[in-house]
């Protein structure tokens, strides 16, 4: 195979055979009938996408780096696979009907890797506390190129001694428009109340092969909230999102097995 292929192809009557099992031991496919197989050595290195999801069945991918074994898988998963390509290696990549069909028609691609993900976020000033003990802050971000995206928030005020804090995660939209964030902070320990506060904002976004992340610091104003909604009680969210990961730390999944670097 090379670089920008799409390869079209009738499966069924490929087969599969104990090896083809034996090499599946790391990686956790539900099955691995129906295998074929493609090499390919770029010339440079290369971040690239092999993908499967066009094709008429269930189908996954194995990628080896040079002799097909257990221990030279670098990448695999179903329907799609990221892999860190080195120049002059040469890769083997075996596709199987994940769920134990006999094929049909497989569509296979190989791609460049989408560029890495670029985020900025911004972090207001001022907030308002509510007398029900949480606090909203606001700010920007923008993020583009990423398949996993999240803003998290954090809120310290000291009242004396204490020291209050509490954090806010929510997952975002990263289609390169800058848009507004906000967030409703609550603390576990202490309630917020008007005056100066510590804040940190976090973006995170990840695309296929590489992740980036931007942050704001600052001190912040609290101001008492006002209208019906300031004394209303708060509580936290009962789940928070988990920091974004590319996808090539998610590959190897099929039954709950972790995947390897997928560099090579």
């Amino acid at each position: 195979m090379q670089l920008g292929d799409r390869v079209v192809q009738d499966t069924s009557e490929a087969t599969t055979n104990a090896q083809d099992e034996a090499l599946n031991l790391g990686c956790g496919a539900p099955a691995t009938a129906a295998s074929v197989w493609y090499t390919y050595t770029p010339d440079q290195d290369r971040e690239v996408v092999l993908d499967v999801t066009e094709s008429e069945y269930s189908s996954g991918i194995l990628v080896f780096a040079g002799t097909p074994s257990v221990d030279s898988v670098v990448g695999c998963g179903p329907g799609i696979v990221a892999l860190r390509a080195r120049a002059g290696k040469t890769y083997t990549i075996m596709v199987v009907a994940d769920t134990g069909t006999s094929g049909g028609q497989l569509v296979l691609s190989l791609e460049k890797a989408p560029p890495e993900p670029r985020v900025n976020v911004s972090l207001a000033p001022r907030g308002v506390a509510f007398r029900g003990g949480a606090a909203d802050l606001h700010g920007t971000y923008s993020c583009r190129n990423g398949e996993l995206a999240a803003v998290s928030v954090t809120l310290f005020q000291r009242a004396g001694r204490l020291k209050i804090r509490g954090s806010f995660s929510t997952e975002i939209r990263c289609h390169g428009q800058r848009r507004r964030w906000s967030a409703r902070v609550v603390s576990p320990v202490g309630t917020f109340a008007r005056g100066r506060a510590s804040a940190r904002v976090h973006i995170f976004a990840c695309g296929v092969i590489t992740c980036r992340q931007d942050k704001a610091e600052r001190d912040v104003q609290l101001a008492w909230a006002t209208g019906p909604a300031s004394r209303q009680p708060v509580t936290p969210p009962t789940t928070r999102p988990q920091r974004p990961r590319p996808l090539v730390e998610h590959q190897g999944h099929w039954s709950g097995v972790a995947s390897s670097s997928a560099s090579a």
